[in-house]
């Protein structure tokens, strides 16, 4: 079979390949290029598939056959920073690889050739246990929407957050949760907190200096920005904050264009998108983008529909703009963000609205699925759902948490879903709920 030509890999491919040949982890690239470890996954899979490799090595050979790089340096995965979600990609890699009927371009002995062969079945009962269990937790949606049978182990309760709180924004650095400002009931809070999953004990961290609810996390270089949030005096600032969990301490970022709160927020290739919001007089549909390398927002096209408590979540490259409140009603749809489209049309797309209209709902991304947990709208019983964008079909997930949940934060950690925050019919709480989404079967790698 031919090789692949360099010119059939994007700019970022190419700079991603001559980083796996340097022996950069995963997570050593997203910290270089300010982009999720996430995003370097696709990417490697991408390039995986492109240049017709199965793992690093291969690639990295390709790397310099190819000429992109002079020598290669990458050593085994236990040496190169690997979590489990990178041997999961490896393994998938490999199965798809061994499907095809590719092997290593290397003489493989009769017995290693046998554990290869026993390897693949392990390998496809693994890939088809994991697949089957998470779409059969998830539900096709219907017009009733009849919740799963999904078992309630899934779910664990974890100790709350010390002090009730709405309209917070939370997220994930270094696999440790991150929860900033918000409302209770005191008023406007600047209050900082970490939960630690491992140990499941929370800690109380610098303050951030401007109290703000209403708001959203952004985590980049390893800092998490807070842009804008609604003040003490009730009106929305664009101020941004700026916390380094390394160190605990705070600083001044670049202004919002203008005052913004209740957005939605998103992080894509390094840069943060933030679509909608409050602005003080009237909801609003302008959509900006932050360059951390040269700390400029500039305006991208703008939202086909205005709203403000939205939720916005990346999923195959393409940013999703989901429900929110328009200034009298709460809505269904789901707007659909080409960064990179460069065609002539529209960078918005139309896709599988929501099955109820909500807002003030937590939502986050794992495994290519958007999870939707909570909050307020037409149905009394609001709980979470998720779409695959693949099939765009809606399905509902059997939730243990009381009803009415709204105003909250939702990340993900591995392979758990978190929401904590917010609050019920019943006033603010402190809850915190992890969600077991996927199961991962973490197997040797053949020498």
């Amino acid at each position: 079979m031919t090789s692949p030509e360099p010119s059939e890999l994007s700019e970022r491919e190419m700079e991603i390949l001559r980083l796996v040949a340097t022996g950069a982890s995963n997570k050593e690239i997203a910290q270089k290029l300010f982009i999720s470890a996430n995003t370097v996954k696709v990417h490697i899979r991408n390039i995986f598939t492109k240049i017709n490799v199965a793992s690093r090595t291969e690639a990295a050979m390709y790397a310099v056959h190819s000429g992109l790089v002079e020598t290669a340096s990458v050593s085994s995965a236990v040496d190169n920073g690997l979590t489990n979600d990178d041997y999961s990609e490896l393994i998938v890699n490999k199965a798809e690889t061994l499907s095809k009927g590719h092997f290593p371009s290397t003489i493989i002995s009769n017995k290693l050739y046998v554990r290869y062969i026993l390897l693949f079945g392990v390998i496809i009962f693994a890939l088809l246990f994991g697949i089957i269990y998470l779409r059969n937790s998830i539900i096709p949606s219907t017009p009733a929407i009849i919740p799963t049978s999904t078992p309630r182990v899934q779910w664990v309760e974890l100790p709350g957050l010390h002090i009730p709180r709405r309209g917070l924004a939370v997220a994930n650095y270094e696999n440790r949760i991150y929860a900033i400002g918000g409302e209770n009931a005191k008023g406007v809070s600047n209050i900082v907190e970490s939960l630690d999953p491992q140990t499941n004990n929370w800690s109380e961290l610098s303050s951030k200096p401007t109290p703000v609810t209403e708001i959203n996390a952004a985590v980049l270089g390893g800092l998490i920005y807070i842009p804008g949030g609604r003040l003490a005096s009730g009106m929305p600032t664009n101020i941004i904050e700026i916390y380094d969990p390394r160190i605990d301490q705070w600083s001044t970022g670049t202004p919002l264009p203008k005052p913004l709160c209740a957005y939605a927020l998103t992080v894509f290739e390094g840069r943060i998108y933030i679509f909608g919001g409050w602005d003080g007089t009237q909801v609003v549909n302008d959509a900006y983008v932050f360059d951390s390398g040269i700390n400029i927002w500039s305006n991208i096209p703008s939202l086909p529909t205005a709203r403000s408590y939205a939720g916005a979540v990346v999923v195959g490259g393409k940013i999703y703009v989901l429900g929110g409140w328009d200034g009298q009603k709460a809505l269904t749809s789901d707007e659909v963000f080409q960064p990179d489209f460069s065609g002539n049309g529209s960078q918005w797309a139309q896709a599988a609205p929501l099955p109820y209209s909500r807002y003030g709902m937590g939502i986050t991304n794992l495994a290519e699925i958007i999870f939707i947990v909570g909050g307020s709208g037409q149905a009394e019983n609001i709980t979470m759902i998720a779409l695959s964008p693949e099939n765009q079909d809606w399905g509902q997930i059997d939730t243990p948490f009381p009803p009415g949940w709204s105003n909250l934060g939702a990340l993900t950690v591995g392979s758990r879903i978190y929401a904590l925050g917010g609050g019920t019919k019943e006033g603010l709480t402190t809850q915190a709920w992890s969600y077991q989404a996927i199961f991962t079967i973490t197997l040797p790698i053949i020498r």
